[in-house]
């Protein structure tokens, strides 16, 4: 792949708020042989037409996600994620709602003893 090709793929996956790796650089270089840029700044692809840059970088980015990291911190985050359920865990811990406590908490409350009334305090300072 020409240096102009390779730059341009560069910078649109960027604009795109992600990071080829030498992978994803690799693989347009293989799917850009003989591509030339066209007048209209779009890839002229040799017996296959033209393709824009933004396209061919999605396209790149479909087949080879593991091959890109995102630019942002939570795309970044994403990408060092050792499993979905960590993701899951995380979405379920932002979006989760505690119920509301009891009319009769505060009398319950008074009358607990020990480990129960520990327990009924921390529950109690997570609703202030």
């Amino acid at each position: 792949m020409t240096d102009h090709l390779e730059g341009l793929v560069l910078a649109e996956a960027r604009k795109q708020g992600r990071q080829p790796n030498q992978d994803a650089i690799r693989q347009a270089g293989i799917d850009l042989a003989g591509a030339q840029l066209t007048p209209e700044k779009l890839i002229q692809l040799p017996g296959r037409g033209v393709i824009a840059p933004a396209d061919f970088v999605r396209d790149l980015h479909e087949r080879m996600p593991h091959a890109f990291t995102g630019l942002d911190k939570e795309a970044a985050e994403e990408a060092t994620s050792t499993s979905l359920t960590e993701r899951m865990r995380r979405e379920i811990t932002a979006t989760r709602r505690q119920r509301a406590l009891p009319s009769d908490w505060l009398t319950v409350r008074s009358k607990a003893t020990g480990v129960t009334a520990l327990h009924m305090a921390e529950r109690q300072e997570t609703w202030k």
